[in-house]
């Protein structure tokens, strides 16, 4: 007898579908709600970078790099010193200045001065020198020995006197200052000479029977010629000529009548011969600028183009004090360019609403007709730009400048939209509500650099490094779990290239590389979040999900694995109102038993990997809306790079839970 076929029985079932994550290039995205993300981004990676073409991996450990500081002190500042090939590392402790030879290994005390204590400690190399700027003490230079050198201060010359010939009389009033000058700069003015009456204008004065012969204050130490000024009301002296002493004619001046006036230059009333107080010098061109001047907070210095390390108007140097009083305070000097590419000093700068604002700087140099070159800087504001109140956050990559604000991380650069113009655009908006959460008192001490195609951010009062990738323009707000003080690339004596660093309050040099396992020695956590995704195209569907599917390469160490879901019975909780209150419970299982997840079920721990592609499944078997993927280590060996995360199972016909009904 034929068996019987029941016709109301389905003869097609429904295929198994497939939720699969297996890139994550666009890093982490705080500005959308983990419901929202899309599938190529992630809600958390701590202590992870982006790999390949964007899979998560473990970030480089950070281990100690050379010898403690010889006096035990906190480290407050190292830079590297090009010594016609060799190569120095030259560190401040606790006032205390070092170098090293030998990569760290042993320090050499440097004699000859000792810094501030408190102040972070600032350091570039112009040309065949070292120089060492806090804000707080003069200028100190490191020229490739032990003994350094600091720039001294020139004492104020009494008033010159004054002879005159053929000119006796009244009707015409000339007064005369002096200054001295050192190779770094002037000192002030003295006081001036005492009315010179006159009865013929200086313009008919003449070499042989109407001048006045002016003497200046004896020499001192260091001096390397004499400024003379003059003045017709005692009020405003300008700037006349020089002398130098020459054998026959020590230290004297006529004034015939020929020297030309110079009226943008007026005499000193504070000395440059110790060198500004700035915290920080930059090369630009030609020329070194400061900024942060201890006590003229307005001021951009910038040194001679032809005296290295002076910075009066006696070799060409100067300052620009910008707009006195106003909103914008200069905090940080970068050589860069125009729109048109021209090169020229770009100034950021801060302001009390965090907004702040970027100067474009230009030098004007004339010469008079006596061969004097008196140089007269201009400045402009860049429309619409953007400051910043991290001068530590200013950093060259490639073409561009980033740089932390209040607001965001900016980008300063040319765009295609803005011809022979400069924009600032906001880099950051994936992770804005991350950057607002810095802190005014964190933010002043952000430091960068641009490393591996990697810029990173540490937030050191915060303890955190956020770490931009320029390859996937991908946000990493927690990449370490660890701040640093200050960054360095390094090429060692042996010509390895490293990354160094410290630590607030280190008395030790930090290396990061990915031959370090943890940091110091001890292991860190990772975690990887994924969004919360739909495992239908229907948001409001569900699936009987069996299985969830991973795929790692080159693993090591223990591996933690969790699976979270919205469950039919565990979604949404319902109020007495319109709205819904949503509650993210679900199921999963994970390879650690220290979680607080009281509803998940644990599996197998994924042991130690080795080969490039390790697949593992695990069985789900739960009615499911949507899921959401765990990966964590906390072991000292544990690496790994993600490939894929996969779930899948078949769509369900239950229909919506009741507790969705408003």
């Amino acid at each position: 007898m034929p068996q019987q076929i029941d016709e109301n029985l389905p003869t097609q079932f429904p295929n198994p579908t497939y939720l699969t994550l297996d890139n994550f290039k666009k890093g982490v995205i705080s500005l959308i709600d983990q419901s929202r993300l899309p599938r190529d981004a992630l809600k958390e990676a701590d202590n992870l970078l982006l790999a390949e073409d964007g899979m998560p991996t473990v970030r480089p450990g950070v281990g100690y790099y050379g010898a403690v500081t010889p006096n035990g002190q906190a480290i407050q500042g190292v830079e590297y010193f090009d010594f016609n090939g060799a190569i120095h590392l030259v560190m401040v402790a606790g006032g205390v200045v070092y170098r090293s030879t030998n990569d760290g290994a042993t320090w050499t005390q440097c004699t000859g001065v000792t810094l501030d204590t408190t102040a972070d400690v600032n350091m570039n190399q112009y040309n065949a020198y070292l120089y060492l700027t806090n804000g707080v003490d003069n200028i100190v230079r490191y020229d490739g020995t032990t003994t350094l050198v600091t720039y001294a201060a020139l004492s104020t010359p009494a008033a010159p006197s004054i002879a005159e010939t053929g000119l006796a009389g009244t009707g015409y009033t000339y007064f005369y200052k002096t200054a001295r000058v050192n190779e770094v700069g002037f000192s002030i003015a003295s006081a001036a000479t005492s009315v010179v009456q006159t009865s013929v204008p200086r313009e008919n004065w003449d070499s042989t029977t109407n001048y006045l012969t002016l003497t200046p204050a004896a020499w001192v130490a260091t001096q390397t010629r004499t400024d003379i000024y003059i003045s017709t009301d005692n009020i405003d002296f300008y700037y006349l000529t020089s002398v130098t002493t020459v054998s026959g004619n020590e230290n004297t001046f006529k004034d015939d009548g020929t020297a030309v006036i110079v009226p943008s230059t007026l005499a000193p009333t504070g000395s440059t011969a110790a060198g500004p107080k700035v915290a920080e010098l930059t090369n630009v061109g030609s020329r070194m600028y400061g900024v942060r001047d201890a006590n003229n907070r307005y001021r951009i210095w910038f040194s001679s183009s032809t005296y290295p390390g002076a910075f009066s108007t006696a070799y060409d140097g100067g300052y620009l004090d910008w707009n006195e009083g106003g909103k914008l305070i200069p905090k940080k000097v970068v050589d860069y360019r125009d729109g048109k590419n021209t090169p020229i000093a770009t100034v950021f700068c801060n302001s009390a609403d965090g907004t702040g604002g970027i100067l474009q700087m230009s030098l004007d140099v004339f010469t008079t007709s006596d061969n004097v070159s008196i140089t007269i800087p201009s400045a402009y504001v860049l429309p619409g730009s953007r400051g910043t109140p991290a001068p530590g956050s200013v950093v060259n990559v490639l073409n561009d400048y980033m740089f932390y604000n209040s607001q965001a991380f900016y980008n300063l650069g040319s765009r295609a939209q803005f011809l022979n113009l400069l924009s600032t655009d906001e880099a950051s908006a994936n992770i804005r509500p991350t950057v607002k959460q810095i802190t005014t008192d964190d933010e002043a001490d952000i430091t960068s650099v641009y490393y591996d195609a990697k810029v990173y951010f540490s937030v050191p009062g915060a303890s955190y490094t956020i770490v931009y990738d320029t390859e996937r323009k991908a946000w990493l707000p927690r990449a370490f779990t660890i701040g640093f003080k200050k960054f360095l690339r390094y090429t060692d004596t042996s010509g390895n290239r490293r990354l160094l660093a410290y630590q607030t309050g280190a008395t030790k040099l930090s290396e990061i590389s990915n031959s370090i396992q943890g940091d110091y020695g001890v292991a860190f956590n990772t975690s990887l979040v994924t969004g919360l995704y739909p495992v239908n195209k229907n948001r409001f569907a569900f699936q009987w999900t069996e299985r969830g599917e991973v795929e790692f390469s080159n693993p090591q160490g223990t591996v933690g694995i969790e699976l979270l879901g919205i469950e039919r019975s565990r979604g949404f909780t319902s109020t007495n109102t319109t709205t819904v209150d949503v509650q993210t419970t679900g199921v999963g299982w994970d390879t650690f038993d220290w979680d607080t997840m009281n509803w998940d079920d644990t599996s197998v721990v994924p042991d130690t990997f080795s080969s490039s592609t390790e697949k593992r499944y695990f069985n789900v078997n739960k009615e499911l809306n949507a899921v959401q993927w765990r990966v964590t280590t906390s072991s000292l060996s544990a690496r790994y790079t993600l490939r894929t995360l996969q779930s899948w199972g078949t769509d369900t016909q239950g229909g919506n839970p009741r507790s969705w009904k408003i």
